[in-house]
């Protein structure tokens, strides 16, 4: 059985998001996606435009002092979504966090136009990023 395209672009997402390359990220994040971050912390909010939602990268990085990581876990998609399940852990504000995070992306022409993270635990993330 093969892997669906939008399967293997999660996949692709993952490694260039956990190497730190961005050239890959915007192959895959166009310029008019929007990311959707829910909670009551520094994060939380709709991140319109690539340029914003690497913004979001770069916060969570800073806020995380490089710390966290996601790694996938299992990806799902059709030609319409992708859903990726993950394990997230971070460290800050003397917080740890070790979760298992839903990303669901709405796709078309094989990129991610928009993005929802939901979150195990978001009292605990809006502790850790208030």
């Amino acid at each position: 059985m093969s892997v669906h395209p939008n399967v293997e672009q999660l996949q692709r997402g993952y490694k260039a998001f956990g190497d730190g390359d961005m050239e890959v990220l915007a192959e895959i994040i166009p310029e008019n996606a929007v990311w959707h971050v829910g909670g009551n912390n520094q994060l939380t909010g709709d991140y319109r435009g690539r340029d914003a939602i690497f913004g979001y990268f770069a916060k969570l990085m800073e806020l995380s002092n490089g710390t966290f990581k996601a790694d996938l876990i299992h990806a799902i998609a059709d030609d319409h979504f992708a859903c990726a399940l993950q394990r997230s852990t971070a460290t800050a504000n003397g917080v740890d966090y070790d979760a298992t995070d839903v990303l669901i992306d709405r796709m078309e022409n094989g990129v991610a136009v928009e993005t929802w993270l939901y979150v195990e635990d978001a009292a605990k993330l809006d502790r850790m990023f208030a």
